[in-house]
């Protein structure tokens, strides 16, 4: 069983996705590439996401 984060998420870097303008927390598994990682997920890494601004 996991240990629960004790610390202050509010201090945790983030940073919003190009495609849909949504907010990411830094992750544990992007600790090594953070300042690389541009998408949220895979369906915005694919442009399949409609975010704000996107064309219909």
């Amino acid at each position: 069983m996991k240990k629960p984060f004790k610390g202050n998420k509010s201090a945790l870097p983030s940073k919003l996705c190009v495609q849909c303008q949504r907010p990411m927390t830094w992750r544990k598994a992007w600790a090594k590439n953070w300042e690389t990682i541009k998408y949220c997920s895979q369906a915005c890494r694919d442009g399949r996401s409609r975010g704000p601004g996107a064309p219909s």
